[in-house]
């Protein structure tokens, strides 16, 4: 199995017991015609269910059948349901997963079922300009962003302080902090305390690509990652890594977040989205004041891959109209702070992000209030490519990193042999 962001992770494995009981029926063909089926992989700490209590007693018009799958069954099932006629009204899905989805002629243009309007305005005036890009496939709008994913740099305050250590703010910076802030007690070669956590996968490389002016396909939609600028970038992860500050975290270490390696702090440094500040606070609670978080350190320019949660209505969903009542709910500001509350994830509407919960200092980040950091980085990042051919090139660039680092290629040879299977994949 690849290795997957700590969202995948996190998401299938809060929610495996919940997708058990709903595999069990599931089928929205039995649900009444009056009743929106709803499909969430938030797992156990997600913030749909308290919300669609309060639709609910709002609109005593509309049933909602919650159901409630891990991860990775959900996306596995969602193509053949909706297919088949037996998928939902409404779901949570990854952005990442909309390249396949939309592709396939899945995902419902919310445009006429909305008339363009949100909440009373328009969808466009409630989200960044990235953030609404992302919602957009062959000029429709097939999700609305739901909770939004953007790469900031997490790190241990309280060790640079002692080791008096500027926060990097480039990729040499990084390399150079990271080489001082390690420590290799076992004088093995391989740091054992406060490493720059550095994750073989295409969600890290494509935010290097991207900060070294690179671009996974170009305007025609040709592989362009093998360009000088993605040798670069994987370059530079195989330098981080050669400098003796950066901690190899490969699938056999299980947990892709880092919690372990933060725990006993073999990590104090790592780049990753908004939702690790409830999955710190949550596994780390002794660390408390000592972490703090700033923009990822750069090449040539910002850049982050761009993911979240989307809210999608299937093509045919027999609920329309309801479904969308019930996503308009789910993001009005009230609802959305509930993203933060209850699942630590990052809302991402611009309303819900200016709300006073999340502006307020926050003592685990030593009175930082970090999701300006993540909003910041929200407004230069970029989603994956919406092709087909996603989830062939989003292995073949994982396969590329991991080859590079583990020392069984170079970098030029391993996009060289990514990009191969890239354009096969796009039938070029």
């Amino acid at each position: 199995m690849k290795l997957h962001s700590s969202r995948r992770v996190l998401a299938s494995t809060l929610g495996l017991a919940l997708g058990a009981v709903a595999l069990a029926g599931c089928s929205a063909g039995g649900a009444s015609d009056d009743t929106v089926v709803v499909w969430d992989y938030y797992g156990q700490s997600t913030p749909l269910k308290a919300a669609i209590a309060a639709f609910e007693a709002a609109n005593p018009d509309v049933i909602v059948d919650y159901q409630a799958f891990d991860y990775d069954t959900l996306q596995e099932k969602f193509s053949v349901a909706v297919s088949s006629g037996t998928g939902p009204d409404l779901a949570t899905v990854d952005m990442t997963w909309l390249p396949a989805f939309a592709s396939k002629g899945l995902l419902a243009d919310l445009d006429p079922i909305s008339g363009g309007q949100l909440n009373g305005a328009s969808i466009e005036s409630q989200y960044s300009e990235g953030a609404y890009r992302a919602m957009r496939y062959d000029d429709a709008t097939i999700a609305a962003l739901y909770d939004f994913d953007a790469y900031a740099l997490y790190y241990r305050k309280d060790i640079l302080d002692q080791k008096h250590l500027s926060v990097p703010t480039t990729w040499d910076e990084l390399v150079e902090v990271a080489s001082a802030m390690a420590e290799d007690d076992n004088g093995d070669g391989t740091p054992d305390k406060y490493a720059f956590q550095l994750l073989p996968d295409s969600f890290h490389y494509v935010q290097l690509l991207l900060q070294n002016g690179g671009e996974v396909l170009d305007d025609s939609g040709a592989v362009a990652f093998d360009s000088p600028a993605g040798v670069g970038a994987l370059d530079f992860e195989k330098r981080l890594l050669d400098s003796g500050g950066a901690l190899f975290w490969g699938p056999s270490e299980g947990d892709s977040s880092g919690l372990p390696g933060i725990q006993d702090e073999r990590i104090g440094m790592f780049l990753n989205g908004p939702y690790m500040m409830g999955v710190l606070k949550d596994g780390a609670p002794d660390e408390s004041g000592e972490w703090a978080v700033a923009p990822a350190p750069f090449s040539t320019r910002p850049g982050s891959y761009l993911g979240g949660t989307g809210l999608v209505i299937p093509t045919n969903s027999a609920h329309q109209s309801a479904a969308w009542r019930l996503a308009q709910f789910l993001l009005q500001p009230e609802q959305q702070l509930g993203v933060y509350t209850e699942a630590g994830a990052a809302p991402a509407t611009d309303a819900a992000l200016q709300l006073p919960e999340l502006q307020a200092a926050d003592p685990y980040f030593g009175g930082q209030a970090p999701f300006s950091i993540f909003q910041d980085a929200m407004a230069t990042a970029t989603p994956f490519p919406y092709v087909a051919a996603w989830p062939q090139i989003d292995q073949a660039l994982s396969d590329a990193s991991t080859a590079v680092l583990i020392g069984q290629s170079d970098s030029a040879d391993a996009l060289a042999q990514a990009a191969d299977t890239a354009r096969s994949a796009l039938g070029g």
